[in-house]
């Protein structure tokens, strides 16, 4: 089963998407796949507060870019935490479009469960520099392909999950 969870920034999507990875396990430790690179202090208290909160319920793969090269055969299930941070990573490292589609192509293939986590970020105003409309103009067609791909997909608001597909 592949899942998408997306909704703002603090709207309770890693919290609900950590929930639904652990209810999959079927007594299998499930992967939490962390994209996010370290960069500020501030982005590290935030690394400390996920990682507090989900303890030892996980096996804890860092990994900012090759998220599928790590996964291997993982039985799963996998958390992928999250798809707006790897895609962050993936402009900065001057990743070109076919090759990060090709990364979503191949994590659409894994044959365990997936958990994927993503920021709605085309709710705003459209950004007034190249950078961040290519950013959302990404992001929105990488969700749009992983809603498209997956069994069930979830909007998180104010802590509350509303089912969309």
């Amino acid at each position: 089963m592949k899942i998408l969870i997306t909704g703002g920034v603090k709207s309770g999507k890693s919290r609900h998407a950590e929930n639904r990875a652990l209810k999959m396990a079927n007594g299998k430790t499930p992967v939490y796949l962390a994209a996010t690179e370290l960069h500020d202090k501030e982005m590290e208290i935030r690394i400390m507060e996920h990682r507090n909160r989900r303890g030892t319920a996980f096996q804890t793969i860092e990994e900012p870019l090759r998220l599928s090269d790590v996964l291997g055969n993982t039985e799963g299930p996998v958390l992928i935490e999250c798809m707006t941070m790897w895609l962050n990573n993936t402009l900065h490292h001057n990743y070109t479009e076919k090759k990060i589609f090709a990364e979503i192509d191949q994590l659409l293939s894994l044959e365990c469960d997936v958990v994927f986590v993503l920021n709605e970020v085309g709710l705003g105003i459209i950004p007034d520099n190249p950078l961040a409309r290519k950013f959302a103009d990404l992001s929105g067609r990488i969700s749009q392909k992983l809603a498209e791909a997956c069994d069930e997909v979830n909007f998180c608001v104010a802590g509350n999950v509303i089912k969309i597909k």
